[in-house]
């Protein structure tokens, strides 16, 4: 299965990315695809503010249940593993992923560290799963 982290700190950020940013994630299985889906906390107060942007780039269908807090996806093989919290300082090429999403729970610990450092963008970084 292949790994790959979408993070949409661009959409936040289009000109100059800061070297220090945070925010939420939501960690899920999309197809034969497994993804970390970051966003800065000013654009994703709930992680399913971060699903529902993730399916809509994707042309996929959904819709909030409970306010925003939860987003369910309609018609597509996404399955939802967990949510947590990010800070990522490129200044010390340091990545640590903590928390749990209220609603999605624990996202997967295991092995995630070492997917993490395979793919080009945080090779160089210190990554740190809790």
């Amino acid at each position: 299965m292949n790994f790959r982290v979408v993070d949409f700190s661009s959409v936040l950020y289009p000109g100059v990315m800061p070297a220090e940013r945070q925010g939420k994630f939501v960690h899920l299985v999309d197809g034969e695809e497994e993804l970390l889906v970051l966003s800065p906390y000013e654009l994703s107060t709930y992680h399913a503010q971060i699903l529902e942007r993730y399916c809509k780039l994707r042309g996929l269908e959904g819709r909030f249940i409970r306010k925003q807090e939860l987003y369910e996806v309609i018609g597509a093989d996404i399955e939802i593993i967990g949510g947590g919290h990010w800070k990522l300082d490129e200044t010390q090429f340091h990545l640590l992923l903590f928390g749990e999403s209220t609603m999605y729970g624990k996202f997967r610990v295991e092995g995630l560290r070492e997917k993490m450092r395979i793919l080009s963008e945080y090779e160089k970084h210190k990554v740190t799963v809790k």
